[in-house]
């Protein structure tokens, strides 16, 4: 059956996306609305993650306690978060108590209470959150690697840095709202079994008269070292890759995520099976794609013992650079069945279906078919993918260790 797909802009710059999916009884919303952790102040670092946290503990007169009933009351399976651009909210229900379910988010994010008593609570919930994350050592590489892959801002941890965290204040968090959150540049993409009239309708009414104000700009920093080195008493190493990528929005992005997958994709991938496999060198390898707008990167990924942490980084090494000129269609065959299973099992989740909409506006500006993506890939062939690897050699590698002791960086690794 053809998909039927929708998009609508609202006059003060919401973007409405549809998907109307006759073959489910359920229905998902989501809301991106640009205002994530790049726009965080400096000293600031969490400020957006603080700020949703007090998004939730009231909004449009209703208490937390009365937020959480109306939407456990409806049913609804139910989602809150920051990204690097973005904070998020979504939720997947039946169709009648859509409308129900729409009118606390708009509240959430349009009239948020911000009750002074709540702040200091909200403000240990993002400090616990923190240092949770702290105890995570894959977490933390994997944090360090962005910092000094990317470009600042958009390599700082969305969670938030402990300082800035502790000496925010509520007016900081009123100002941030103030001046972030609003309509222009937000994206909502819902599907399901719905009626695109009905949908556009709630929204126009909820939604429509919010007035429009012109959206942030984000200036864009320098990145950090290209090598580093995080102490951590442990019998454990983890080591972090990453270089690279062009953006999801290049024609080359379907050519990126195969060539990713055969490296570090799944159990039978290169790094699977040589590292992992074949050498016992660690417990977990992978590689995988992460792309903003304008940039992406490659990012591998590998936790494995202190003593044998040098040669699982010379490994994953050699057989990233073995990639050009030993490919072959075994591999790229398994790739094709992969993604042609993930968008095929796509279109039975009305969650799935809502995030990728909202994600391809915001990469692409457009929506693509499931027919469109899957063409994408079927295209592809070993002699495509052996020329692209050839034009493309590998760009500012980025390496982080995190363990008991520092790991030799190849010379290859700029300073």
């Amino acid at each position: 059956m053809k998909q039927q797909l929708h998009t609508a802009t609202l006059a003060n710059g919401i973007t409405v996306l549809g998907e109307v999916m006759p073959g489910v009884e359920s229905v998902a919303v989501a809301f991106h609305v640009p205002a994530g952790g790049i726009l965080d102040p400096p000293g600031r670092c969490g400020l957006a993650t603080l700020a949703g946290e007090m998004s939730l503990r009231g909004a449009g007169g209703r208490s937390s306690r009365e937020i959480v009933d109306a939407l456990d009351g409806a049913g609804a399976v139910w989602s809150h978060g920051v990204t690097a651009t973005h904070t998020t909210v979504a939720a997947a229900m039946i169709p009648r108590q859509f409308p129900e379910v729409l009118s606390v988010f708009a509240d959430l994010i349009r009239r948020p209470d911000l009750p002074a008593d709540q702040f200091e609570a909200a403000q240990q919930m993002v400090l616990q959150s923190i240092a949770g994350m702290e105890d995570d050592p894959a977490h933390r590489a994997l944090a360090a690697l962005r910092r000094i892959h990317l470009p600042s801002p958009w390599g700082m941890p969305t969670e938030g840095s402990a300082p800035d965290v502790e000496s925010a204040t509520l007016d900081d968090v009123r100002a941030f709202l103030g001046q972030r959150m609003g309509p222009s540049g937000m994206i909502v993409a819902i599907a399901g079994r719905i009626v695109w009239e009905d949908v556009l309708e709630h929204f126009s009414r909820l939604l429509g008269d919010w007035p429009h104000a012109a959206a942030q700009p984000v200036t864009t920093g320098s990145r950090g070292p290209f090598a580093c080195h995080i102490p951590h008493d442990s019998q454990q190493t983890h080591v972090a890759l990453a270089w690279s990528m062009p953006p999801a929005r290049s024609d080359d992005s379907a050519i990126c995520r195969a060539v990713l997958s055969v490296l570090g994709g799944g159990t039978s991938s290169r790094l699977f099976t040589e590292v992992r496999e074949r050498r016992g060198l660690c417990y977990g390898v992978s590689a995988g794609y992460s792309s903003q707008r304008d940039f992406a990167m490659a990012v591998c990924h590998a936790g494995t013992t202190a003593a044998r942490a040098q040669e699982t980084l010379d490994v994953m090494l050699a057989e990233i650079e073995r990639l050009p000129g030993s490919l072959d269609a075994d591999e790229l065959e398994r790739v094709k069945a992969r993604v042609t299973a993930g968008l095929v099992m796509q279109q039975e989740s009305t969650t799935s279906r809502a995030d990728s909409l909202a994600g391809q506006w915001y990469h692409l500006g457009r929506l693509r078919t499931i027919d469109e993506d899957l063409a994408r890939y079927d295209r592809l062939n070993v002699g495509m993918l052996e020329d692209w690897l050839a034009s493309q050699p590998l760009r500012d590698l980025s390496v982080v260790s995190l363990g008991p002791a520092s790991l030799e960086i190849p010379g290859a690794v700029p300073a």
